[in-house]
């Protein structure tokens, strides 16, 4: 079993603060999760561009996210998992994903800066809590916080 999972998002990072990040936490794999692994903000973050900019200072890239974001199949949200026809690619890509952690210090890579409105937090943190696997979303301002299970999230205040 891993000790910790991370999880990043690239949001509206610069590549050195990227970087920076994944080198602060000792990461040696970065494994992209986002359905579709391009950004218009971030052209650095592009699939075959960050592959190239990883490799020469010994981080490995792997993209996983076709099998955790099957478009082609609808995904719930907070906490429940994937609609049962892509729970085999899903399951899949969560033991590809304990497999490379047990080797390596990895991070899961989405677009979304704030871990508490991405898939990282809402479905694959709450796979991995549910097999005692410890997950922790590196912040954009190079904090660390700890994955929670949906179940103890605080409830929204009622308004009125």
């Amino acid at each position: 079993m891993p000790d910790v999972i991370y999880t990043i998002g690239h949001g509206n990072l610069s590549f050195m603060k990227f970087v920076s990040l994944i080198q602060a936490n000792n990461i040696t794999q970065i494994i992209d999760i986002r359905s579709i692994p391009y950004s218009r903000r971030a052209p650095w973050s592009n699939k075959s561009r960050l592959s190239q900019l990883l490799k020469p200072i010994g981080i490995r890239y792997t993209y996983l996210g076709h099998k955790f974001n099957d478009k082609s199949q609808s995904f719930t949200h907070h906490g429940q998992t994937p609609q049962q026809d892509s729970a085999q690619a899903y399951n899949d890509a969560v033991a590809s994903v304990v497999s490379a952690a047990e080797k390596r210090q990895i991070a899961l890579l989405c677009a979304e800066g704030d871990p508490a409105h991405c898939i990282r937090q809402n479905v694959i943190a709450q796979t991995l809590l549910s097999r005692e696997i410890k997950v922790t979303h590196i912040l954009q301002n190079g904090g660390l916080m700890e994955a929670w299970q949906e179940s103890d999230s605080p409830k929204q205040p009622e308004l009125f």
